[in-house]
């Protein structure tokens, strides 16, 4: 279900597994407090909703999956559109955009992010030196650092390693590789949470 501060009868009868109308006999009847839209549709205030459900013993609004922020670093633009697009369909991110480490950095220092989707080869501060000061702040250091770089040698693929990247794809990037190498560091990073508080 959305989390706005505004329900729809859709939205209530899903909840509760009835049909439009029985949400519709609620309002009516003054069981459920709705107002009605220039349109003529009903709309439900959540706390009026979660009222509703508390007085009659039904199963209460779910909290919001979290939504995982993801901070996409890369001096080209068509590299960040196609990233941006990609986490945006999936749904479950705030996303961010910086063009340059120095950008990086601060945005990281000020809203740290799950995820760092990392170029290598960039102006003012390179990705290593980003990279770096991501696992260098005890506020990020679980943060996961995805590189991915057109010059992938065997050498910047070492030196971005040892500057705490958890992984370093090449460019061009398959979306589908970094899918599940996303889904594997995740899984990952999990599992030592779980052991962290075991």
């Amino acid at each position: 279900m959305r989390n706005e501060g505004l329900l729809t009868t859709g939205d209530i009868a899903t909840h509760c597994r009835v049909s439009y109308e029985a949400v519709s006999k609620w309002i009516k009847s003054g069981k459920l407090k709705a107002y009605t839209t220039p349109g003529r549709h009903h709309r439900v205030r959540r706390a009026d909703f979660e009222d509703f459900l508390r007085e009659y013993n039904l199963p209460p609004l779910t909290p919001p999956e979290p939504r995982r922020k993801v901070l996409l670093v890369d001096d080209d633009p068509t590299v960040l559109r196609l990233l941006s697009t990609y986490f945006a369909i999936k749904g479950q991110y705030e996303i961010a955009t910086a063009v340059d480490g120095f950008e990086a950095s601060i945005q990281i220092a000020g809203n740290p992010p799950d995820l760092v989707i990392l170029d290598l080869m960039m102006p003012n501060i390179d990705g290593f030196k980003v990279c770096k000061g991501v696992r260098a702040n005890p506020k990020t250091r679980r943060t996961l650092v995805v590189v991915l770089t057109g010059f992938a040698t065997p050498e910047n693929v070492r030196k971005a390693m040892e500057c705490g990247a958890d992984c370093c794809l090449g460019k061009p990037v398959s979306l589908g590789d970094l899918e599940q190498k996303l889904a594997e560091l995740w899984a990952g990073a999990a599992a030592h949470h779980r052991r962290a508080h075991a």
